[in-house]
């Protein structure tokens, strides 16, 4: 575990020695590049839920995630477990 701590800490060490690095101009535009990509996505995921929210019914749909598979039965059977013959993982003698 000591091993996997000192590798993590030696690769954030080295990006954060690359980031030193650069021009303190390049570090700026990268940090307001970033800033105007998280700012987009904000704004996005306010106007689509303000889109939701102004349909004639007024409230958002939530449901619950169907699989594409349930409809079929065959490939349901393949991936139950029959219950009565395991016991915690463990097969019933």
């Amino acid at each position: 575990m000591k091993n996997f701590r000192n590798t993590i800490e030696s690769e954030l060490e080295r990006l954060d020695n690359r980031w030193q690095a650069l021009p303190l101009k390049t570090q700026c535009r990268y940090v307001i590049i970033l800033f105007a990509c998280y700012l987009t996505l904000g704004i996005g995921v306010l106007v689509k839920v303000c889109y939701d929210l102004g349909k004639e019914d007024r409230h958002i749909e939530v449901s619950h995630i169907q699989s594409p598979s349930i409809g079929d039965d065959a490939l349901r059977k393949d991936t139950l477990i029959n219950n009565k013959n395991y016991n915690n993982g463990r097969e019933r003698e």
